[in-house]
């Protein structure tokens, strides 16, 4: 191979590695303001049930024909079955339904981390990516980052706030287990995000309009609006695109990392519209969380 033709191979994968940053840091900055806003609305009007009808009800009608044009795309039932469960209506109702027990907080801090933790083992016994001296490092830093984020919420535990936190658990083992699917069954972005609320829809809403005692109707219609938009426009088709695309680039534990960003996004966005000033130590997550983010992605690697 010539110089030329390594240079060219460098400056595409490095084009590749910005690309995929960017994208995750969007998703990312999508998964952050998600806590703040559905803790704002639960706490007042609509429940975990509404936001998930939102969430697989819009965006499956919206990718409905996708699915009339390709089907599962060579996956089968039971696959794209799989990916629903992980990052559908089951994902969305635990997230969601932890936020009626727990704070909003508690979700930053307990469901990326063990999104990353599952993500990153799994990748190693079924893939074989066994994480390096340097990302070891980035993810201890992480870690120490999330639980210095997350010590306030943490410090007083409250009546039945530990159900919301083991749902909280459960959301992020869901969530590791559509991404380490995604890539072991090599599914497109545009494939997945059409599949898990398509599939969700098919089995959710029938229940939902039959036996939930919905809040709709007394919510107002800007709200409603609201999460039409961000729960089943952003959230259930761009961020699920954009992350399904990162971890094509960059691999299921790499990919995971930017989870790990969502409680900093959580904390800045919870002071204007919650009201929550973070404190120094909140701050210092934050950093640290940068830091390891930057080591676990392997940015920087021993020569």
């Amino acid at each position: 191979m010539s110089d030329a033709t390594t240079t060219n191979t460098d400056s595409h994968d490095k084009l590749s590695m910005l690309m995929a940053i960017a994208l995750g840091l969007t998703a990312a900055f999508i998964w952050g303001a998600w806590p703040v806003i559905s803790k704002l609305s639960i706490d007042h009007t609509l429940s975990a049930y509404d936001l998930t009808a939102f969430r697989v009800g819009i965006a499956g009608i919206i990718l409905l024909p996708l699915i009339f044009k390709n089907g599962t795309g060579g996956l089968g039932l039971l696959r794209a079955f799989i990916l629903s469960f992980g990052a559908g209506a089951p994902y969305m109702l635990l997230a969601a339904g932890g936020l009626n027990y727990s704070t909003a907080g508690h979700f930053g801090v307990i469901a990326p981390s063990c999104m990353l933790l599952t993500s990153t083992i799994g990748s190693w016994f079924l893939f074989g990516d066994r994480p390096s001296a340097f990302r070891l490092i980035g993810l201890a830093a992480i870690l120490a980052g999330v639980s210095l984020i997350g010590w306030k919420a943490f410090s007083v535990l409250e009546e039945r706030q530990w159900i919301g936190d083991l749902m909280f658990a459960g959301a992020g083992v869901l969530w590791a287990g559509y991404t380490l699917g995604t890539r072991a069954w090599s599914v497109t972005p545009l494939q997945a995000t059409a599949l898990v609320p398509t599939v969700s829809a098919v089995f959710y809403l029938p229940y939902y309009f039959l036996f939930v005692d919905t809040k709709v109707l007394a919510a107002p219609p800007l709200e409603l609006a609201l999460h039409a938009g961000f729960q089943g426009i952003l959230n259930a088709i761009l961020a699920l695109l954009i992350y399904t695309k990162v971890v094509s680039i960059l691999g299921a534990a790499r990919g995971a990392v930017f989870a790990t960003t969502v409680p900093g996004i959580a904390v800045i966005l919870a002071f204007p519209v919650l009201g929550e000033v973070p404190t120094s130590m909140e701050i210092t997550g934050v950093v640290a969380v940068s830091a390891g983010m930057v080591l676990a992605i392997g940015l920087i690697k021993r020569k």
